[in-house]
């Protein structure tokens, strides 16, 4: 795996969601809640399509839905020339979307779940996200698969989050 890159605009919206109280979009988890009980913040990255981002999810001990959602940042950068530069081009990113994970299932320390549809940045094509991963002490690992919904390309990547507090 090639290593994932750093993005300015990743730690901004990071730190914007860490600087408050993150509640995220509810999602209903079933199975083994209390091994996901907690804190859990990691990452995600395609070899594929060149996309990361962060990982956020929090459920309460004893509750059957948690707050989480996932920020993708698309890899390509558009270029503009600066206006009193006109040699010089600058990258302009296309914004970061937070993605939302609509259901969660954990049994036997392993975890799957599904993102809602959403659009892909780069052709505007209906994608479909399954995700499946396993709990090793305090970190799941684990693999996403997605679907291309009109041309039926499938491309896949890996993730993991930590957890941060029980």
């Amino acid at each position: 795996m090639a290593a994932m890159p750093r993005c300015n605009g990743v730690l901004v919206a990071l730190a914007l969601v860490l600087g408050c109280k993150f509640q995220g979009t509810p999602v209903p988890v079933t199975g083994e809640t209390q091994l996901l009980a907690g804190e859990w913040e990691g990452t995600y990255f395609s070899d594929a399509t060149g996309r990361t981002g962060s990982i956020l999810f929090h459920l309460k001990a004893g509750t059957d839905s948690a707050y989480g959602d996932v920020l993708m940042i698309p890899a390509q950068a558009e270029y503009s020339r600066l206006p009193t530069m006109p040699e010089s081009p600058r990258p302009l990113r296309k914004p970061g979307r937070v993605l939302t994970i609509s259901f969660v299932q954990c049994e036997d320390r392993s975890v799957t779940g599904r993102l809602d549809p959403y659009e892909d940045p780069d052709t505007g094509e209906r994608l479909f996200t399954t995700f499946e991963g396993r709990l090793e002490g305090k970190t799941f690992h684990g693999t996403f698969l997605t679907l291309f919904s009109a041309s039926g390309q499938r491309v896949g990547g890996t993730w993991s989050v930590a957890r941060k507090t029980e």
